[in-house]
């Protein structure tokens, strides 16, 4: 059997690198991603016994475990009491602050909001923090607080962005408040933020299920003349409330009108109540 050269031998005693942080960093994080978010800890701890300085993604990737795991609180802890003073971001808040509204507890996210408010600019809360609790207030029903939050935010020089906006308008479409969704529509173009075709789908909604289709030609005017395009969405609310109250013949202009605009009905048109009256080939 030949020897091995004196080149592969050397190579054959190179040391292998010390795991580094930004290895520990891609472990924590990939525990996470790969659902198997119990490994996370058991990394972290290791970690802790090699005295390699952490950094804040090392946390975020360990607090993303603990909340996969439903133990936001011993995340919190972490956070609050465990974490170097130095290292909490806006980030490292916002993923405990989406557990908390993810499981129901938006009030206790809006607890740590105000604690983050009050640790100064390092910490201060920003339009993505804002935008979880306040969506986690509307899906729990709780539309006052939702509301109440959304000027504080403004209050706060906290500038709304298109998510923000979007959330509080589809939720008071839903609510039938069309007259405060209306003023909503009209700060977020005061503040310089362009409506989407989202935006426009939850009114057309909100007003479709009042019966209100005066207005839902006036949106549908300004959204073209916009230049935001009608998609899918608009068109099945329109025609699911038309074909509902037996009004046939303007649901087939909306359909024309889908072709026109070069869009074609999906699987929800084809199953909607429109197929009672009129058969679309597929």
């Amino acid at each position: 059997m030949a020897l091995p050269s004196p080149r592969m031998a050397q190579a054959g005693r190179r040391q292998v690198p010390a795991p580094s942080i930004y290895t520990y960093n891609i472990l924590i994080d990939c525990c996470h991603r790969a659902c198997r978010p119990d490994l996370g800890p058991a990394f972290f701890g290791r970690l802790l016994n090699t005295g390699i300085t952490m950094s804040v993604i090392t946390y975020i990737s360990l607090f993303k475990c603990l909340c996969d795991m439903k133990r936001t609180e011993e995340a919190l802890n972490v956070l609050l009491h465990r974490m170097p003073d130095d290292l909490p971001n806006v980030i490292s808040y916002s993923v405990i602050l989406k557990s908390f509204c993810d499981s129901g507890r938006s009030q206790l996210a809006l607890d740590l909001l105000q604690m983050m408010a009050k640790k100064g600019a390092d910490h201060s809360p920003d339009a993505m923090s804002y935008n979880i609790v306040i969506d986690g207030f509307f899906k729990e029903g709780e539309v006052s607080k939702a509301c109440d939050l959304f000027h504080e935010m403004m209050q706060q020089g906290v500038v709304p962005d298109m998510a923000t906006y979007n959330s509080v308008i589809d939720a008071l479409c839903k609510a039938r408040a069309m007259d405060k969704a209306e003023v909503v529509l009209r700060s977020m173009v005061h503040n310089g933020v362009q409506p989407d075709v989202v935006t426009y789908n939850s009114l057309i909604q909100g007003y479709s299920t009042l019966g209100q289709l005066k207005e839902v030609a006036r949106l549908l005017k300004v959204m073209r003349s916009q230049g935001v395009m009608p998609s899918v969405v608009t068109y099945n609310s329109l025609m699911d409330y038309l074909c509902k109250h037996g009004r046939i013949k303007e649901a087939e202009e909306i359909l024309d009108s889908m072709a026109v605009n070069g869009r074609k009905p999906d699987l929800i048109l084809y199953y909607a109540p429109w197929v009672r009256y009129r058969r679309i080939p597929c």
